[in-house]
């Protein structure tokens, strides 16, 4: 068996070729039993979200698996292969792995160390049992891989540490006022900036969101990518809405302030609590004397650097940290993967163990037919105990065989000493 990882990324592909390979959660089931008829496929997990559409699957051989995952792809999309193939991201075995390890944590996220991604392979790992497209192999190792990320998530606390300046502008509000979930954020601009801070709201429980600019269909778009009540509103229209404001973060393109004290007072003026200004434009699109008015407070872009310069080294020592971990949950899977090969042995050699012990019985009782009820009760477990006691080193050495470079000679010796061989291959003693 081979695992494997084939998708299509926000890293290489471009928006335009993942909107069209998007599967509606409806109808992730019925392509996860789908794809577990193509041969090869012995255990597929589909994972659709709007940066990704990957499978992750086990196979029995990994260029056939390979081969008939991309014809999947394109059948199911509608695509040729001169599309869809030169954005295919493959990970194999070991790497896949990794890679599940990393993707779950967040450290290939576009946010590195978001947690969504860990409520979205949850979700598709369910959906997959729910289909009967998982079995041995991912049915250990996704529980694994979300109790692995969990953990993470919170020995490291990679998600507080923002390295953006969207992060940066939504952890200054969060850290300044408490809490955020019962707050109104106002957005103002359409550009990059603005669409970033959208996608990182997903990671911050807000009350609710109000986008402005001149044109109201670039915002609409944002406004689709939140889950969180968002409103649209024509920029013009920001003076007559700011008073029920709680924060505001600006990155308009303007050649001088946007935001004004004169302007700004007046809807303040009759206004009970705070209003957090975040200045996120270049140049500086909020005017530093709105500070002047009571309850006003501004955080311009110098101090978001300040922030992140602080944060990305912690940010990358915990990825550094969270990689490590990786490496020995990599290793530990397989193995125990490993050790799955030698389990009929294991078995056989319990069963060669346990025949013999009944026929030692056997012969005991008819040799000593006047033993008593409880005297055979006391017999039975004495040599249950020896078996046991005689066995447990042998297995114990097999296991470990199982994870050495030479398990394979290793293992067929002990098939020799033991005489499982012939057991294995279908032949006993009596038809030889």
């Amino acid at each position: 068996m081979y695992l494997l990882a084939v998708g299509l990324t926000y890293k290489h592909t471009p928006v335009k070729l993942r909107e069209k390979t998007a599967i509606a959660e409806n109808q992730l089931l019925t392509i996860n039993q789908q794809l577990n008829l193509e041969k090869s496929i012995l255990e597929n997990i589909i994972l659709s979200t709007c940066n990704r559409t990957e499978i992750f699957a086990v196979v029995d051989q990994i260029h056939t698996g390979k081969y008939y995952i991309k014809h999947f792809l394109a059948k199911t999309f509608q695509l040729s292969m001169e599309q869809l193939e030169p954005y295919l991201e493959f990970y194999e075995n070991q790497a896949a792995v990794n890679h599940y390890f990393r993707l779950i944590c967040g450290l290939d996220s576009m946010v590195v160390g978001e947690t969504q991604i860990l409520g979205q392979m949850r979700g598709s790992f369910l959906t997959a049992q729910s289909a009967g497209t998982t079995g041995t192999i991912f049915n250990h190792l996704f529980p694994d891989l979300i109790h692995f990320a969990k953990e993470m998530h919170t020995q490291y606390r990679i998600n507080d540490h923002s390295s953006s300046l969207s992060q940066s502008a939504l952890q200054i509000a969060k850290d300044k006022l408490g809490s955020l979930h019962d707050k109104r954020i106002f957005i103002l601009g359409a550009g990059e900036m603005s669409e970033l801070l959208v996608k990182n709201l997903q990671n911050f429980q807000v009350g609710e969101v109000h986008l402005f600019n001149r044109t109201l269909s670039k915002i609409e778009n944002f406004a689709k990518e939140i889950s969180v009540p968002c409103y649209t509103h024509a920029l013009a229209d920001f003076y007559q809405e700011v008073a029920q404001a709680d924060v505001v973060i600006s990155a308009l393109g303007v050649n001088q302030p946007y935001i004004i004290k004169k302007q700004l007072a007046q809807p303040l003026a009759e206004k009970n609590g705070q209003l957090l200004l975040i200045d996120l434009g270049v140049p500086r699109n909020v005017d530093a004397h709105c500070t002047l008015i009571e309850g006003v407070t501004l955080c311009d872009i110098d101090q978001m650097n300040q922030l992140i310069q602080v944060n990305q080294q912690a940010r990358l020592q915990s990825v550094t940290l969270i990689e490590a971990e990786i490496s020995k949950a990599v290793t530990d899977f397989f193995q125990w993967e490993n050790q799955l090969g030698i389990i009929p042995l294991v078995k056989e050699l319990r069963l060669q163990t346990l025949a013999a012990e009944e026929a030692a019985m056997a012969s005991l009782l008819r040799k000593l037919p006047d033993l008593k009820e409880r005297e055979i009760k006391v017999i039975r477990k004495h040599m249950k105990s020896i078996v046991n006691q005689t066995l447990r080193t042998p297995i114990k050495e097999i296991k470990e065989m199982a994870i050495q470079e030479d398990a394979q000679h290793d293992i067929a010796v002990v098939k020799r000493i033991f005489g499982l061989e012939k057991i294995e291959e279908g032949k006993t003693e009596d038809e030889n």
